[in-house]
């Protein structure tokens, strides 16, 4: 590859890499979840991943996450000192934990520590 080509490769890597995390798909695989900063409108963004033992794991656009469990209908936070709260919002549980807010399909689920 030439230099020219090269540098013209960069510039557009680099150039993405600023790019608005809520204007991208959530990266990795598995079900699609609104999120977003407490305060801000919730978009599609977000992914979550569900595993074993109830543990959800929701990631952000940006690379991090939150770890949380659905122990006897209660979401609580998995790791870490920060209480979850939660609310219903029709058919969808939306849980806040950290400054985030997470839109999860209901599960009958309610708030937890």
């Amino acid at each position: 590859m030439s230099t020219r080509t090269s540098s013209l490769a960069l510039t557009l890597l680099v150039a993405g890499c600023g790019a608005d995390p809520a204007s991208q798909p959530a990266a990795q695989a598995g079900e699609t979840v609104a999120c977003a900063p407490v305060g801000e409108a919730l978009l599609p963004v977000c992914t979550l991943e569900r595993g074993k033992d109830g543990l959800l794991v929701p990631h952000h656009p940006d690379g991090g996450f939150r770890r949380l469990r659905i122990e006897a209908n209660t979401i609580t936070a998995a790791d870490g000192a920060e209480l979850a709260t939660t609310s219903a919002v029709g058919r969808a549980t939306e849980v806040t934990i950290g400054g985030m807010r997470y839109r999860l399909a209901d599960k009958g689920a309610t708030a937890g520590q």
